[in-house]
């Protein structure tokens, strides 16, 4: 109570510095009165209507997972808080018209640094940023989950025990779970209080063929293997989601005339759609222009397009070509079945055959495009995949995407690979 006391205190003092740092931004170290003037007249309900709008978002609680957790809120609070003084003024305009909203703008980025910052600095010294962990089991688990400073575990043997802890972020299972009593305990704790299960290694790999197998009661599976930071995450799934629509909107004429082509020339759909599996064995349909015949795979099933492949059609050949035909699966990254950078997404009957396929490459969301596809190495076969995959996810990271999707653009445009 003391902390929050404190933290209320200093936030309400902050805001208002934010607006004097704001303001010196904007004028100087003079400001004309007329601009000033309403600020001195309404800065106190300013300040509440922010410290609410911080509260509303619980930036004042008793612990945070992380300094991310922590930053969002901040983020959201004075986001909010913002659109709401804004309003506040625009609704006595009469009286406080000239409050510059330049000003609310600058004070949205000064206060956030200045409060993130500082309330950050209080919580860590009392030790209020803290992720609290479960580990279900004996066996060997990442170092940095377990060791890092602001990570505090428990070891439990069984499921049940979960019971006797208050407050959990995360659960490691490095046992299998053993009944359906400890899987509706886990579903529970998942769905209904967002606790974060994440398996073990040899527990994930262990329970992948029953989720690719469409055996839904695992659908929380999840792994911290190739895992990131909450920020570089963040980052990574920001990068795919603008980087795919600004794609898609400025191919928006090639796609019509690709479309136009596609349905002119031959039979059948614009679309090919497969199931394939992504992240966690979870299966999704991917989506391609049609580049073959119309069912094409009632004559030679699923096997791989070879060169001067008959099933392939005169518009197919120039979109495989120049990668054209799977524009399409920006969608999926959009829908966060996909990254524009991972393993390339396998269909079910490979993943099935070969064991190679669907281990530790499947802890990250499938790609449009990766390694081996920069390195003009790429082929069908398992072992060429993984030895690519796992080097990317041991190194994954926003500043590797960032490479390889700079380097797959003259892949594209040489025609390189397969």
């Amino acid at each position: 109570m003391t902390i929050t006391l404190l933290l209320l205190i200093l936030n309400f003092v902050l805001i208002n510095i934010g607006f004097l740092i704001s303001f010196c931004i904007r004028y100087g170290f003079v400001f004309p009165e007329r601009s000033f003037a309403p600020y001195k007249e309404s800065f106190v309900v300013l300040s509440l209507l922010y410290i609410s709008a911080l509260s509303f978002f619980r930036v004042y609680k008793s612990r945070f997972k992380s300094s991310w957790d922590l930053f969002k809120r901040v983020f959201l609070g004075l986001l909010f808080g913002t659109l709401l003084s804004i309003a506040f003024v625009y609704t006595f305009r009469a009286k406080w018209g000239a409050f510059p909203t330049s000003i609310f703008i600058l004070s949205f980025f000064v206060n956030l640094f200045l409060i993130f910052k500082s309330n950050q600095h209080i919580l860590k010294a009392k030790k209020k940023i803290k992720k609290k962990v479960v580990i279900i089991g004996e066996g060997d688990i990442d170092d940095i989950v377990t060791k890092k400073a602001d990570v505090q575990n428990w070891r439990i043997d069984e499921v049940k025990q979960l019971i006797q802890h208050v407050g959990i972020d995360e659960i490691i299972m490095c046992e299998r779970i053993q009944n359906e009593e400890d899987m509706n305990l886990l579903m529970y704790l998942t769905q209904e209080l967002k606790i974060r299960v994440v398996f073990s290694p040899s527990n994930y790999l262990a329970l992948l063929p029953k989720r690719i197998g469409d055996d839904n009661s695992i659908h929380f599976l999840r792994t911290f293997i190739g895992k990131k930071a909450d920020i570089e995450e963040f980052l990574i799934r920001s990068l795919d989601i603008i980087g795919s629509a600004t794609v898609l909107l400025i191919s928006v004429p090639v796609t019509i005339l690709i479309a136009l082509l596609i349905k002119i020339s031959s039979p059948g759909p614009v679309l090919y759609k497969q199931n394939r599996v992504g992240k966690d064995g979870e299966v999704f349909t991917l989506y391609k222009f049609r580049t073959m015949i119309k069912d094409a795979e009632k004559l030679a099933g699923l096997a791989p397009a070879l060169e001067n492949d008959a099933r392939v059609t005169r518009v197919g050949k120039c979109l495989r070509r120049t990668r054209l035909d799977e524009l399409p699966q920006l969608f999926n990254v959009v829908k966060g079945q996909m990254s524009l950078v991972g393993p390339r997404p396998e269909n079910l009957h490979r993943v099935k055959t070969h064991n190679a396929l669907r281990e530790l490459r499947l802890v990250v969301r499938p790609g449009v495009t990766g390694l081996a596809q920069i390195r003009s190495l790429y082929d069908l076969k398992p072992q060429h995949k993984i030895r690519y995959d796992y080097l990317y996810i041991q190194r994954r990271s926003l500043l590797l995407n960032l490479y390889i999707l700079a380097k797959t653009i003259p892949v594209v445009l040489l025609g390189k690979g397969q």
